[in-house]
């Protein structure tokens, strides 16, 4: 029950994160307590799956800057995954379209 609780509350704080509406200090304290608030309740294996490690001499990668959209914004990002799954059913009605008139001019 009570991982369940912390669960929601980190997905609250994600979203405040991801929104802006919380600093990243403020963000990685609070999701530390929250975290540090489980220990003792689960069996742990002593590995910290939150921090990794990064090897020595491995190359760091850049950060990918975040695009905020305004609050009043009503439009929407297009994903590239629905976008080429829409051109494929465009293209598959206008293939289906064809030989269905085909069919029809040869049974004539």
């Amino acid at each position: 029950m009570r991982e369940q609780q912390v669960n929601d509350a980190l997905r609250a704080l994600d979203e405040m994160h991801r929104l802006g509406r919380i600093e990243r200090d403020a963000y990685r304290q609070r999701r530390r307590r929250l975290l540090d608030s489980l220990v003792g309740e689960a069996p742990s294996d002593g590995r910290d799956t939150v921090r990794r490690s990064v090897p020595a001499g491995a190359a760091r990668r850049q950060p990918v800057p975040i695009r905020r959209r305004d609050a009043g914004s009503a439009q929407m990002p297009v994903k590239r995954g629905r976008s080429s799954a829409l051109w494929m059913l465009l293209l598959l009605v206008a293939v289906a379209g064809a030989l269905a008139a085909g069919w029809l001019m040869l049974t004539r």
